[in-house]
């Protein structure tokens, strides 16, 4: 949806964008969950699908599903 480097969340990402993370608004539960998967601020992923349910993401070679919920307080740019 954004082609200039605006801040976004990730749900709002188009399919096959790379996007870097520039902020994670959530709760420390949610964000170790996050850290978990690899998702971390200054991280660049993928994004594999979205469209409904789950957005799939791809980071560092691994894809993960991530809820719609959690991907609203992920802050991302282009």
């Amino acid at each position: 949806m954004n082609t200039m480097s605006n801040k976004f969340s990730l749900a709002d990402s188009t399919v096959n964008s790379i996007v870097q993370v520039e902020k994670i608004t959530s709760g420390q539960k949610a964000r170790r969950f996050l850290a978990d998967l690899g998702v971390l601020e200054g991280v660049k992923l993928r994004i594999l699908k979205n469209d409904v349910g789950p957005i799939l993401i791809e980071v560092k070679a691994t894809r993960v599903a991530i809820g719609r919920g959690i991907a609203q307080k992920i802050e991302v740019t282009t």
